[in-house]
């Protein structure tokens, strides 16, 4: 997989799948094209959950998600997409501060280069993908997130963290991946 070129090593992992009734590239078309609106509402309702105390504080939160693919506003909202393999893989990531209220400070990572080049302890480092792949004779679509923390310290601010909000993380990914199935399968060939 193209993700473990930029995340090898991780403290913090989850991975979903679904099995899909569509042809492979189907599902990876649906994948690129699915927008927000064809997700659950209650992705956005954590998405709101998430950026709450930011917006409570008065400081800057990422644009709400309008029109167009999910992967592009996620990219617009400070996800930087690190890889693809056509038909295959797309994987994005992020690095934060998520633990502090309004997500601390923002490094300059404009891209994969600096994604792998990025080296600062006090800071997680997230990357992601989207897959899709034949297994068993059927199409599955999965999604793997890696989160590296280097650093102790910082590894127990964000264990905290991750303790409240990996079951709406896992949420979110379920949904996506039904959504992209539900798109796949009825647009399927």
């Amino acid at each position: 997989m193209k993700l473990d070129e930029f995340l090898p090593e991780y403290e913090y992992h989850e991975v979903h799948a679904v099995t899909v009734d569509a042809s492979p590239e189907r599902t990876y078309a649906a994948l690129k094209e699915l927008t927000f609106a064809e997700l659950s509402p209650l992705v956005s309702l954590l998405f709101g959950i998430r950026n709450l105390p930011a917006r409570l504080l008065k400081k800057g939160t990422p644009g709400s998600f309008q029109g167009g693919p999910f992967l592009e506003q996620m990219y617009r909202g400070g996800f930087i997409p690190l890889a693809e393999e056509p038909g295959s893989e797309i994987v994005f990531g992020l690095i934060g501060q998520f633990w502090k209220l309004t997500g601390g400070v923002e490094p300059h990572v404009p891209d994969a280069t600096a994604f792998l080049a990025f080296e600062d302890p006090a800071f997680a480092k997230v990357a992601a993908n989207l897959r899709v792949y034949e297994e068993d004779g059927r199409v599955r679509c999965s999604t793997e997130t890696r989160i590296h923390v280097p650093e102790p310290a910082t590894r127990r601010k964000f264990a905290f963290y991750w303790r409240i909000i990996s079951m709406g993380s896992a949420l979110i990914r379920v949904m996506w991946l039904r959504a992209i199935k539900r798109k796949a399968e009825k647009n399927k060939e």
